[in-house]
Order: structure tokens, then sequence, then C-alpha cells
């Protein structure tokens, strides 16, 4: 699993570098300006501090600390200990980099409370490593041993999965701030299903989400070809999935929200699924 881990914890630090620093639009800053943004927050006190900044800078950083400390027991079984304490190393030079270079950035806020933060997730990733090993070994075997026994077709199916849900979430800049989620709701950017809005998805983007999740359904039955009940078994794998993915969707600040998407994702992949069963009953007989 070594390798699994290892690819997760490099790929949720990218994010980490992307989500602080997107665009990229660095400017020349002296060091005594750098240094006076980055303490600012800390000289002001806490009732300054921001908590849903904070919150955010934690959770951004658990998994890279979770999947870099079980890259490192795999590694090096011998020493978990120190693995975890370089595994928070890691991170606090990783956030410490971050943080200055968005000194840089002009629409950027610097702050050594969000350092703080950023290395408490990751101290907090180590610490789920440690009570939930075991599991999270059983998981990923159980994800590697899926993937292993699955056709090349499935397998295709899969990683367009995965492309969906990144469709569904870009361009990632992620938000927990209240005021943020509140302006997309006051501006018709956050649709509970059939609000009115001229910002709601017309009919023909609501058929081209349902056709673009058949495949979803299609690979649930595909994978799951002897459950009983495969329409209700994709359910109970589609409906978390998706809502999860609309909830996310939800919390990503310049992303247009309309929860009808999710419900024509949903009804196109269960679409996917009653054929994927067609299909399989006419070949196999059940």
């Amino acid at each position: 699993m070594r390798g699994t881990y290892t690819a997760a914890a490099f790929a949720f630090a990218a994010f980490a570098v992307w989500g602080s620093l997107f665009p990229f639009e660095l400017q020349r800053v002296s060091w005594p300006e750098i240094l006076a943004s980055f303490f600012a927050a800390w000289q002001t006190g806490p009732a300054s501090w921001s908590r849903s900044d904070f919150v955010s800078n934690v959770l951004l950083f658990v998994p890279i600390g979770l999947f870099g400390a079980a890259a490192l027991d795999a590694t090096w079984t011998r020493a978990r200990a120190l693995n975890a304490v370089a595994v928070i190393a890691a991170a606090f030079v990783l956030s410490l980099g971050l943080e200055l270079a968005q000194a840089c950035i002009v629409w950027r806020t610097s702050s050594v409370v969000d350092v703080l933060a950023e290395t408490c997730g990751a101290a907090l990733g180590c610490v789920w490593w440690r009570a939930s090993s075991v599991h999270i070994d059983d998981a990923a075997a159980a994800a590697h041993a899926l993937v292993a026994r699955a056709a090349a077709l499935e397998r295709a199916l899969l990683g367009y999965a995965v492309l969906f849900a990144i469709g569904w979430l870009l361009p990632f800049d992620f938000t927990l701030r209240p005021n943020e989620i509140a302006d997309k709701f006051a501006h018709g950017r956050l649709l509970l299903p059939f609000m009115p809005s001229p910002d709601g998805f017309p009919p023909s983007t609501l058929l081209a989400i349902a056709a673009a999740a058949m495949p979803l359904g299609i690979v649930v039955v595909r994978l799951r070809a002897r459950a009983r009940r495969p329409i209700a078994h994709a359910m109970l794998i589609l409906v978390p999935g998706l809502l999860a993915l609309e909830i996310g969707q939800a919390l990503v600040f310049s992303r247009t929200t309309d929860t009808r998407g999710m419900l024509a994702a949903l009804i196109g992949a269960l679409a996917g699924a009653a054929a994927a069963r067609r299909a399989r009953t006419a070949v196999l007989g059940f």
C-alpha cells in the first residue's frame, strides 16, 4: 500500500499548494513586508481570528498527515514515532512556505495562525492513522482488489467516475466562510430544488448531466455483478455519493450549485444501472 499512500499524500499536498496560491499571481514584496503581514494576526490576538478559516486550514492538512504517516509507516515500520514527527515537521515546512508565498499575492492573507492550524491538521491526521490504521489498510486493500479483478472496461469506467467527480468540484475553491456561502445563496448561485433563478440550469444542461452520469450506474452494477438486487444496491452507493458531491460543490465558491443537477445525475446514473442490469440479465439469465 506504500505507493497508494504516497501518491495520496502528494496529491493532497499538491491540492494545498493549488488552494493556497492559485492563480499564482505572485508579486515582488520585501521581506519586512512579508513578515509584517505574516505576524499581523498573531499581534491582534485570537479575537480577530476567523474560526471558519482556522477549521478550513485544519481540514486541509488532515489528509496530508494521514497519508504521509501511512506512507512512512509502510516504509519504516520500526520508527512509527519518528515517522509521525517527520510528517508533522514536513507539513509545518510546507505550510510555512505557502503562507510566506501568500504574502506575495495581493488578495491573499498570509498568517502565522494558518501555519498553526495546518500543523494541527497534520498532527490530527497522524493521530487518525494511529487510531484507524487497520481499518484504513483493510479499505485500501479492498479497493486494490476491486480494481485488480475489474475488466478493462470497468477500469475505464472507474477512471471516468473520478473525472466526473473532479469536474463536479472544479475549480476547488472551497470555502467554509458563512458569509461567502450566504453570498452564494443570496445571489441565486446556491439553489434548492426548483428555486427560480436566472442562473439555474436550463433543460439542455440537465439532460447533459443525466447523460454524463449514466456510466456511474453502469460501473456500479458491473462491479457488483453478483448483487441480488443490483438497482437497490446501486442506489445505496449512488445516492450518498452524489449527495456528497453536491454538498462539496455547495462549498465551491465560484460554482453555481443547482440541486436539480444532482437529481438529474441521479436519474441518469439509475438509468445506466438499469441498462447494465438488463444487459447482464440478457447475457447471464439472472
